[in-house]
């Protein structure tokens, strides 16, 4: 693999402007991300944009203390699953900023959230944030994948970009590993053949996440710290950042558009869109796949 890595640093940052009782938290979490990386910021409406519209959204930039200046505001009628979209690529985002519901049930299945519909089209890295505060709190845990997949250098790069950007004090890379990989022992020696192949495995992939940190410029007041597990794709990473209490994960984007019969046949990305433990922040890259 080529152990080349480049971050993908969010120069246009967006945000989807909602009224939902969230709406106000989302916007003042995304203008301090924007603010911490030095990028700038917009915001879409998609819908008609009334009277009532114009002074909840002027009287939320004067509590959050928010210059309108310094915020590109779009307004566009239509369907926001097509039209979201449909701004990003106008104004070249490189990250879209939306809330989303930490639970997707599945008598829900046919009625997602807009974030999470966007999500599966996306063609931009895309943030759900599932726990915005209008006063705001150091992200201080990250979870990033780091499986041995082509998109995974410039993810961990981005990872290692943003913490330093959002001040974080510890990332940890997971590298979720096939389990079908292992033997399950049924004997003594199989038990230790076993045992040897997960330590051989484990070593394998220490090398390569070494080596792709030492192509990142790692602040010295990141810790960095590195995970093997075996278990099902997405949920493994999933159940991980929920015990460590992680404020953001970060995952590569899907190789293919996801669809109906993806989310009902759950795998990878779906484990965790299902049941988001934190803020997920899905990189979008461009790198040419060798494998699905």
């Amino acid at each position: 693999m080529d152990f080349k890595a480049t971050p993908v640093e969010y120069k246009k940052i967006a945000t989807a402007m909602g009224f939902s009782p969230m709406a106000k938290a989302n916007l003042a979490e995304v203008y301090r991300i924007a603010q911490k990386c030095g990028a700038d910021m917009f915001v879409f409406h998609i819908g008609q944009w009334s009277d009532k519209c114009e002074a909840t959204y002027n009287s939320f930039l004067k509590e959050l203390s928010i210059p309108k200046s310094g915020i590109t505001f779009v307004s566009k009628d239509g369907d926001p699953k097509v039209e979201l979209l449909s701004l990003c690529a106008e104004n070249k985002i490189d990250l879209l900023a939306l809330g989303a519901l930490t639970r997707e049930k599945m008598f829900k299945v046919f009625n997602v959230s807009i974030a999470r519909d966007v999500c599966r089209k996306a063609d931009v890295s895309l943030l759900l944030l599932t726990n915005s505060t209008v006063e705001g709190r150091v992200c201080e845990r990250i979870v990033v994948n780091g499986s041995d997949h082509p998109k995974t250098p410039d993810t961990l790069a981005t990872a290692v970009w943003l913490s330093s950007k959002l001040g974080s004090r510890e990332l940890y890379v997971v590298d979720e590993l096939n389990e079908k990989s292992l033997v399950h022992p049924d004997d003594d020696k199989s038990q230790l053949n076993s045992t040897r192949k997960r330590k051989q495995i484990e070593r394998e992939q220490h090398g390569r996440i070494a080596k792709l940190l030492s192509c990142c410029s790692v602040s010295k007041k990141l810790e960095i710290k590195e995970q093997h597990v075996f278990g099902k794709p997405g949920y493994t990473i999933a159940h991980y950042a929920k015990v460590k209490r992680a404020d953001l994960l970060i995952v590569n984007s899907p190789d293919t558009k996801l669809g109906l019969f993806d989310r009902i046949f759950k795998h990878d990305l779906e484990y965790i869109l299902s049941d988001l433990p934190t803020n997920l922040l899905i990189v979008h890259t461009t790198k040419i796949l060798r494998h699905a």
